[in-house]
This record gives C-alpha cells, structure tokens and sequence, in this order.
C-alpha cells in the first residue's frame, strides 16, 4: 500500500470526511400556545329540598303504607254540622257546631249563608263558630256549609224578621 492509498483509507475514518464547512439551519422547538377557550354558561345552581334519611331526625321518614293509613283514616270520619238556635232573628248570632267523629284534629271551613268563608280548628274532632245574620236579611231558611278534606256537610236555619225598634216620643205625651 502506498501512502495515497493509506490516506484514502484513514481519510474517511477520522471524521474530516464528514465535516462541512456551511452552516447547518437548527430546528427551532416552540411550546403550542394555548387556544382562547370559551366558557359554556354554567347552569344554574339547583336548590332541593333535603332527602327524608334515618340518620337526620329534622326530615321524617313515611312509609307509603303510612300514607295510605293516614288517607284511609281521613276518609274514615263521619261528619255532622247543627245550627242553635233554629230561629234566628236578623240581626242575631248562631252557634255552628261541627263534630267529625273519627277525626282528632284538622281544620273545618264554615261557609255562611253569605258566602263568607272561615277556618275553624278542630279539638278531638269538634268546634264551634258563631256568626251572626246580617241585619238586613230577608226572613227565611237559610244554609251554614262545612268542609273538612272532601266530606261536606250542611245544616239549616229560620231567619226571622228582626225586634220592631220602638220609637220614643219625645213631647211627653
């Protein structure tokens, strides 16, 4: 071999063949930049009310048997309104009185002959409400209303003309 070929062969080997006198472009790396992100409207915050457990005292556990007991025992009463007195003159009260056999406690809605509406407690199934017959009213019967949930009962009375005012003379006579 001769020295020529001696270099040829080192030539390569040393890395002067692989050396290059231009420059070579890097490559840039950029981090990706975030997209503009839109918001999609929230929904409204629900507000419900709280569950029915064994461990929270303040909302009561019911049974649907316990529901249906109850509307059977509603519905289990038997219900008699009276008026006292009878007769009434115009211009005179009346007692109402309203017994619910069956029934401890709830609330009554007397309607009178007027159409006035009033609630009225019960206390172990029973309560009174006077009302009083306009002065004006024209003499005959007359009808008292009472609802308790959706049993209905009425009771009737006389209306009659009111005490004649008497009139003083005046000139000592």
């Amino acid at each position: 071999m001769t020295l020529a070929s001696a270099a040829l062969l080192t030539l390569p080997l040393s890395g002067a063949a692989f050396a290059d006198a231009r420059p070579q472009p890097t490559a840039t790396v950029r981090a990706p930049q975030p997209a503009a992100t839109v918001k999609a409207p929230q929904p409204a915050a629900t507000v419900r009310a709280p569950q029915p457990t064994r461990s929270n005292p303040a909302t009561p556990t019911v049974t649907q048997d316990q529901l249906a007991k109850g509307r059977d025992e509603a519905g289990r009463f038997a219900l008699k309104v009276s008026v006292a007195p009878e007769r009434v003159r115009a211009g005179d009260s009346y007692d109402v009185t309203i017994a619910a056999k069956g029934l401890r406690s709830g609330t009554a809605v007397v309607t009178s002959p007027e159409g006035k509406t009033y609630r009225v407690a019960l206390s172990d199934g029973k309560a009174t409400k006077t009302l009083t017959v306009p002065s004006k009213a024209k003499p005959g019967s007359q009808t008292v209303t009472v609802k308790i949930g959706n049993k209905t009962a009425t009771a009737s009375f006389d209306v009659v003309t009111p005490r004649p005012q008497r009139h003083h003379d005046h000139d000592g006579k």
